[in-house]
């Protein structure tokens, strides 16, 4: 069986990445990389039946071995260099300097301050957040299906790595991304095939369930409660106002339906933005 292995150092991480020829009909290379013991993710691609000396083997394991290994790299490196920008401060979440007084309201909206621990769990949020809302869900059911969500994710998980806000992500979700962007790399070498999207689908739907666990620690939960205490306050008053849309921007991310609203607030009636804001009061209180 002809194979290649080699360990290398990452953003202070050891990868091994391991590549085989498994035989079989037809036989496939496959790719393994581990992250200490931890297998991070596998590729395998079918190698032509026809192709039977040793040497053209060998070159051919070598190949992929080496491309995906060159792809950790480049992808690390990114991280190290590329995306280490300065990040401008998120906007804070404040009330305007003509907001009433104080005593006609019931609830006061809860303020953020700029460059705070919350500020930026806010920000990574609004990054992230759509990716979790758009895939954690059922696989697709067609190979068209697969193409237009797996192309749909490489677009997301590239817009996070455009972001601001990027290198406040946590770096095990960073390395995630890292694996996936190789795995979809992989899948269009292999002419997007149908047996690799499914393969790669599990880690996606993993990974945005994953992601939707931000909205349980602990500073946001705080946050959300307040917002959505003092916006459904606001709304008895029958009215959907600039500074109440503004306020639950730092909601951004969690839902898509909300999400939807803040995009273009024009024509939502009060009653259709409390039930969006009570659904997610229930989930905020579960």
């Amino acid at each position: 069986m002809s194979g290649a292995i080699d360990k290398i150092a990452l953003l202070g991480r050891e990868f091994t990445v391991q590549t085989e020829l498994v035989p079989g009909e037809p036989p496939v290379l496959r790719t393994l990389v581990y992250d200490g013991g931890r297998l991070v993710t596998s590729r395998e691609l079918g190698l032509d039946p026809s192709i039977v000396a040793e040497a053209e083997i060998d070159a051919r394991v070598r190949e992929q071995h080496q491309r995906i290994t060159d792809t950790l790299i480049q992808r690390a490196a990114e991280l190290k260099s590329g995306k280490r920008r300065q990040a401008p401060p998120p906007k804070p979440a404040t009330a305007p300097a003509t907001a009433p007084p104080a005593a006609k309201k019931a609830q006061t909206r809860p303020d953020v301050t700029p460059g705070s621990r919350l500020a930026t769990a806010i920000a990574v949020r609004q990054t992230i957040g759509p990716f979790a809302t758009a895939f954690a869900r059922p696989a697709p059911e067609t190979a068209e299906g697969y193409i237009r969500t797996l192309d749909a994710v490489d677009a997301a998980i590239d817009a996070i790595r455009d972001a601001p806000t990027y290198d406040a992500i946590r770096i095990d979700e960073q390395l995630t991304m890292i694996a996936l962007k190789s795995q979809l790399e992989t899948w269009h070498l292999a002419d997007r095939d149908l047996a690799m999207a499914t393969e790669i689908w599990p880690t996606v739907a993993s990974f945005a369930l994953h992601l939707q666990k931000i909205n349980h620690r602990g500073d946001l939960v705080t946050f959300d409660h307040q917002m959505l205490t003092w916006a459904i306050a606001e709304l008895g008053r029958g009215q959907v106002t600039d500074e109440m849309i503004d306020g639950l921007r730092g909601l951004g991310g969690r839902d898509a339906e909300l999400d939807g609203v803040l995009r273009d607030p024009t024509g939502i009636e009060p009653f259709q933005l409390l039930e969006i804001l009570l659904r997610l009061m229930d989930q905020t209180l579960a």
